[in-house]
């Protein structure tokens, strides 16, 4: 029995020693394969370079962004690893990511979870190298992830404010609240101070989530306005008249959509009269066809 139990040991061992070894030689060969693959990319893009003549300092730029992403360990394409999984797995792992970060955004700090969810799917990221601008302020909405940014003059020299992690910018721009002095557009120049990881919403993402929730978009539009206000950035008139506007759409809407509606009943009476008297015309042609020929029958 000593010697059996020793054998069954020993045997156990040597399978589990095989099965750990066998999964690091699998391990080391899919790094190896990642790497292999991102130097070939690497390789490529030199080629061209040397190709279209780029000039030195412009190709040190590109090598230090590729050794950047590797050091992140973001040299794989997550939508296209994230298009293997099922929906709902991509759905969660969206929200284990992003939630966080949307939640310390001032103007959704209490938004419905239902809201922070759907945006949450919407985020992208956005990599930004030293001395790039953030050109689309005014159509997206960033939250820092890693990295810092300043806030400078148009000339780029004077320095207002420096963003660091955690921080938020252009959310107020892609509500397009009536009335903002801003005219919803970029009020700042935002330039990246090393490199600099950014969570993005774009305007048209926001909007489409907010048609669902409309009680959510008026309290944001609320929140925005007030956030204007007290940078002294907000036309009370025109945001007024928008609003007195606004609250006539709804109204102007129904009536639109009872006219639509009376319509199509008409044209479904119409189409039915329509097939109706179609109907009682092809009797009359067939009684008509059946007439002529039993006349013609009988005057041979």
């Amino acid at each position: 029995i000593e010697t059996l139990f020793v054998t069954a040991d020993f045997l156990t061992g040597v399978i589990v020693f095989a099965t750990i070894v066998g999964n690091v030689g699998s391990i080391i060969t899919s790094m190896n394969a990642v790497r292999a693959d991102f130097r070939q990319k690497v390789d490529q893009v030199k080629q061209y370079m040397t190709f279209r003549k780029v000039g030195n300092e412009l190709e040190r730029r590109v090598i230090t962004w590729f050794d950047y992403l590797w050091l992140q360990k973001q040299v794989v394409n997550e939508e296209l690893v994230l298009d293997s999984l099922p929906q709902k797995l991509r759905f969660e792992i969206a929200v284990h990511i992003h939630l966080a970060a949307l939640k310390r955004v001032p103007i959704f700090a209490e938004a419905q979870p239902g809201l922070l969810v759907e945006l949450v799917t919407r985020l992208k990221l956005q990599i930004f190298s030293p001395g790039d601008y953030v050109c689309d302020i005014g159509k997206e909405m960033y939250i820092i992830k890693r990295g810092r940014l300043n806030v400078v003059s148009d000339d780029g020299n004077k320095i207002f404010v420096t963003l660091e992690e955690g921080s938020v910018f252009g959310e107020i721009s892609i509500l397009n609240i009536p009335g903002s002095k801003t005219g919803n557009h970029r009020t700042a120049n935002i330039r990246s101070v090393g490199y600099s990881d950014l969570f993005c919403l774009t305007k048209q993402d926001l909007w489409e989530v907010l048609a669902e929730y409309p009680s959510a978009r008026n309290t944001l539009i609320e929140r925005g306005k007030a956030h204007l206000h007290k940078d002294n950035l907000l036309d009370e008139d025109v945001a007024q008249i928008v609003q007195q506007d606004q609250a006539i759409i709804p109204e102007k809407v129904i009536e639109l959509q009872k006219n639509i509606d009376y319509l199509e009943t008409r044209m479904a009476r119409i189409m039915s009269e329509y097939k109706s008297n179609m109907t009682k015309l092809n009797q009359r042609l067939q009684i008509i066809e059946q007439l002529t020929e039993e006349n013609f029958n009988n005057q041979d």
